[in-house]
């Protein structure tokens, strides 16, 4: 896609979409012409911060997972 600074400040999303969806978009300017690529977003994992802190979980549960005690309140 090719623009000028006009349109970049009048139609920011819709180049905002074309080039998060891959498309470079050329930006000329009187200094010269721009080039606007998106960088793809770093991995992560979808549990994020909480990656660590969940054990194995068995898929064959039965019964009660609790004990009797842990239902007691504790103030």
């Amino acid at each position: 896609m090719e623009t000028n600074v006009s349109t970049l400040l009048r139609e920011f999303p819709k180049i905002r979409r074309a080039a998060l969806s891959g498309e470079d978009v050329i930006v000329h300017t009187r200094e010269g012409d721009l080039r606007i690529t998106a960088d793809k977003p770093k991995g992560g994992s979808i549990l994020g911060c909480m990656k660590d802190s969940f054990g194995h979980v068995a898929d064959d549960i039965v019964g009660p997972t609790s004990t009797d005690d842990e239902w007691n309140p504790s103030l």
